[in-house]
C-alpha cells in the first residue's frame, strides 16, 4: 500500500468529475491511502459565479470523503487568476511567491508520509517547490489533463510550469498537442503520453433507458464552449433528432426538439451517453483547442460506447471514429453520413480503464 498525494483545482465532492477523480478513485480501489488536496481555493470564488459557491466546505482540514478519500481545501486569502489584462497580470507576476508562503495546515504532517505526490495542471502547480521541500522523496509526477494556456491561466503560471517540467520524476499528457508542446518548451524533461481512462466498470453495468421508445438522440455533455450555431442549425434541418445538452449551459437556443439538463453528476450522464445514437463534441474553436481532439473525457466516453461522434475539423482525430464538418453547410451532410454508417468501428479497444493507468504512472 501506497500513500498518495493528488493536488489538483477539482473539488472532490464537487458534481463535475474531471480525469482526476477518476485517478484517485482507481489508486484508492488498488488498496492505496489516497489523499485528495483542492488547490486553490480562496474568497476570489465568491467574487464570481462558481460552481463550488452553494456548497458547504470544510477547509484546511482532512476529511474523509467517499471511496475512503481523505479530502483537503487548501484555502487561502487569496489564489493567483488571470485578470485578462496585460498590464493587471504584469504587476501581479510575482504574485505567485507569496502564495506560496501561506500556511498548509494539517496537510504538511501527510505529506511527509507520501510515496507519489501527482499534481494536476491548474493554479495548484504552484506548491511544487513548497511541497517538495517537505518531501524530497516521493516520486513526483505532473499529470498535464488540460493545456495551461488553453484554460487561461494567469502567464506567470504558464512560466512556472515551463520552469519546473525537468524537476518531475514523470510528465504525464494526455494529447499529443501538448506533448509536443511541452517537448519544445523543455526537451529533457521525461514527458510521456498517457490517454485519459475510462471507468469501464460504471458503463459495463446496466443502466434504464432514460429516452422515449422510437426517437433519435443526440447528446452533448460538457460545461463550456457549446457552439449553438450549430445546435441552431441542426435542430431546425433534423427536427427528427431530439437533442439533450447536459452541463451548465445557458439555454441560449429554445426548440421544441431541445432538452437542457443543467449541471448533472457523472454517473446520472452514464445512460444519456449508452443510450443516445448521436455524440456531440460540436465546441467552438479557440487558441490550443485541438488537445482535446485527444484528451476530451467525454470524447472517449463516447467512444467507449460506439457512438458516432460529430465534430468540427480542428478535432479530427485519426485514432477515432468521427463525423467531421468543415462549415455549418456540411451539417446535413453528416446526419446522412451516420445514417449510411450505422455500424462503425469505435476504437474503443483502445480505450484504458483508469485502474490500468495506475501502473504506467508508477512504472514510468
Amino acid at each position: 500500500m501506497k500513500n498518495v498525494f493528488l493536488i489538483s483545482g477539482h473539488y472532490y465532492m464537487s458534481k463535475r468529475k474531471a480525469g482526476f477523480h477518476m485517478l484517485a478513485e482507481a489508486y484508492a480501489l488498488a488498496g492505496n491511502k489516497v489523499f485528495f488536496v483542492t488547490a486553490p481555493f480562496s474568497f476570489l470564488f465568491k467574487l464570481r459565479k462558481h460552481h463550488t459557491n452553494s456548497l458547504k466546505i470544510i477547509k484546511n482540514k482532512f476529511v474523509l470523503c467517499p471511496n475512503n478519500i481523505s479530502c483537503y481545501v487548501h484555502n487561502t486569502p487569496f489564489h493567483i487568476v488571470n485578470f485578462r489584462n496585460p498590464l493587471l497580470n504584469y504587476i501581479t507576476a510575482k504574485l505567485y511567491l507569496l502564495y506560496q508562503l501561506f500556511p498548509m495546515r494539517g496537510m504538511k504532517a501527510e505529506i511527509v508520509n507520501a510515496d507519489t505526490i501527482i499534481f494536476e495542471s491548474t493554479p495548484g502547480l504552484f506548491l511544487f517547490e513548497r511541497i517538495k521541500k517537505v518531501n524530497k522523496t516521493a516520486k513526483f509526477i505532473y499529470r498535464v489533463s488540460d493545456d495551461l494556456e488553453l484554460v487561461g491561466v494567469h502567464p506567470s503560471l504558464v512560466k512556472y510550469e515551463t520552469k519546473i517540467l525537468q524537476k518531475f520524476d514523470l510528465v504525464s499528457v494526455a494529447s499529443t498537442y501538448v506533448l509536443k508542446k511541452l517537448k519544445k518548451k523543455n526537451p529533457d524533461a521525461n514527458i510521456h503520453l498517457h490517454y485519459h481512462g475510462i471507468k469501464k466498470q460504471e458503463f459495463d453495468r446496466p443502466h434504464g433507458n432514460p429516452y422515449r421508445e422510437n426517437t433519435v438522440n443526440a447528446i452533448f455533455i460538457g460545461v463550456a464552449n457549446l457552439d449553438y450555431n450549430f445546435i441552431d442549425i441542426a435542430s431546425d434541418l433534423r427536427k427528427d433528432i431530439i437533442f439533450h445538452l447536459i452541463g451548465p449551459l445557458e439555454q441560449k437556443v429554445i426548440k421544441s426538439n431541445i432538452i437542457y439538463y443543467g449541471e448533472m453528476e457523472f454517473e446520472k450522464t452514464i445512460p444519456y451517453i449508452k443510450y443516445a445514437n448521436i455524440a456531440l463534441h460540436t465546441i467552438t474553436y479557440s487558441k490550443g483547442i485541438e488537445s482535446l481532439s485527444e484528451s476530451s473525457l467525454k470524447s472517449l466516453q463516447y467512444t467507449y460506447c460506439n457512438l458516432p461522434i460529430v465534430a468540427p475539423k480542428f478535432l479530427e482525430n485519426k485514432k477515432r471514429k468521427l463525423f467531421i464538418y468543415s462549415n455549418y453547410d456540411e451539417i446535413e451532410r453528416i446526419f446522412k453520413d451516420i445514417e449510411e454508417n450505422a455500424s462503425i468501428d469505435s476504437g474503443r479497444d483502445m480505450l484504458r480503464d483508469w485502474s490500468e493507468l495506475i501502473p504506467i504512472l508508477d512504472n514510468t
